[in-house]
């Protein structure tokens, strides 16, 4: 065996993970520009019962349903995957040591245990890092080929946009102009008196000396202020390795 083969599709294959991961943003931004202008040109559109707006209508109708195609697909590119790594330092560390007491109980002499216990090691060390590289790669496999379908369908939505914008612009520059109406209410007036005060009257309180301002009261010491809460976020979890069912690879 070539345990260094295998190491480097192991990697290879992890990497490739977020690749596809990252790969998921191109035709996200892709549907948001195209879901958004669509919705604009259906909504402003001035709908008539001839030939040119059935036509808009069933175009524009076409490249939101391979809108939505690609949409279900780049979610299924993401979505409930299962992917196998290496168990923890701990977990072969204590591997290593149950195989080398067996052979030390089973063998004469101490450096033969050794040897057979390093080599048993590093057999199931390659075995699992065959197996995990080739769930992870049939994992990626079936990732890029939702991650295609749905780069391929944005495509085709642009292509079915690009009549539909040609017919809503043809429709805009035909279309009469729209008349507005505006009327101008007649302003309300409101009378508003102002109570009068006689000669004979005076105010209350006008010969009364102005009392003495009351003292401002004595400012409170404000609270200790608190510091900021500790950020709560989630990491990856563990991942177990799945049943050897008939159908072991979730899609």
């Amino acid at each position: 065996m070539h345990p260094d083969l295998f190491r480097k599709q192991y990697d290879f294959e992890l990497e490739q993970r977020n690749g596809l991961t990252a790969a998921t943003n191109i035709p996200i931004v892709a549907i948001t520009v195209v879901a958004s202008a669509a919705s604009v040109i259906l909504l402003d559109y001035q709908y008539n019962r001839d030939l040119l707006s059935y036509a808009f209508g069933g175009f524009a109708g076409a490249a939101l349903s391979t809108i939505a195609f690609s949409v279900y697909s780049v979610f299924r590119s993401f979505w409930n995957y299962n992917y196998q790594k290496l168990p923890s330092g701990k977990a072969l560390r204590k591997h290593s040591e149950t195989l080398l007491a067996w052979h030390m109980q089973n063998e004469s002499s101490t450096e033969d245990a050794k040897v057979l216990a390093e080599g048993d090691f590093a057999d199931y060390l390659t075995g699992q890092i065959a197996e995990a590289a080739d769930w992870n790669g049939q994992n990626n496999v079936v990732r890029g080929n939702y991650l295609h379908r749905a780069t391929a369908a944005i495509a085709l939505a642009v292509a079915l946009f690009l009549p539909a914008a040609l017919l809503y612009a043809h429709n805009k520059a035909t279309a009469d102009e729209k008349v507005y109406q505006v009327r101008i209410a007649a302003p309300v007036l409101i009378e508003q008196k102002e109570p009068s005060m006689s000669s004979n009257q005076t105010p209350s309180g006008a010969n009364q000396p102005a009392s003495a301002p009351a003292p401002a009261p004595a400012p409170t010491p404000s609270a200790k202020p608190a510091g900021p809460p500790n950020l709560v976020f989630k990491g990856n979890k563990d991942l177990t390795k799945p049943s050897e069912g008939p159908n072991p690879l979730k899609k």
